[in-house]
């Protein structure tokens, strides 16, 4: 779940435009980096999957998501482990959880535009 209140702190200097872009580009990505740690956890890719487990978490981590944030930190480092243990668990929560940030993201866009449209 999104901390809104340090969501809008950490981009209080940008514009929402700039926003609205960063959640876009999460948006058409973030699909593609969960298939490629799928395809690394499928693979037992284990250097791939926490480079790719790092990346997404760099991703979310703008968004202030603590619990997403910390399933790409939970995954990032089993890669650097090469452990299975529970991988398949935490990347199935992985995927709930960016789920319900996309919402999230998808809501406060909508909020943002709409403001800007009633003082337009």
């Amino acid at each position: 779940m999104i901390d809104l209140e340090n969501f809008n702190e950490n981009f209080k200097y940008y514009g929402n435009d700039v926003v609205v872009q960063i959640i876009d580009m999460f948006v058409e990505d973030h699909q593609e980096d969960l298939k490629m740690i799928e395809q690394n956890i499928a693979n037992k890719d284990y250097l791939s999957l926490r480079f790719n487990a790092h990346h997404l978490k760099g991703s979310i981590a703008n968004f202030m998501d603590p619990e997403t944030t910390e399933l790409t930190r939970k995954l990032e480092e089993m890669g650097e482990k090469k452990s299975a243990d529970a991988l398949a668990d935490t990347f199935a929560e992985l995927q709930i959880a960016t789920k319900v940030l996309l919402k999230e993201l998808l809501a406060h866009k909508k909020n943002i535009t709409s403001r800007e449209t009633c003082f337009s």
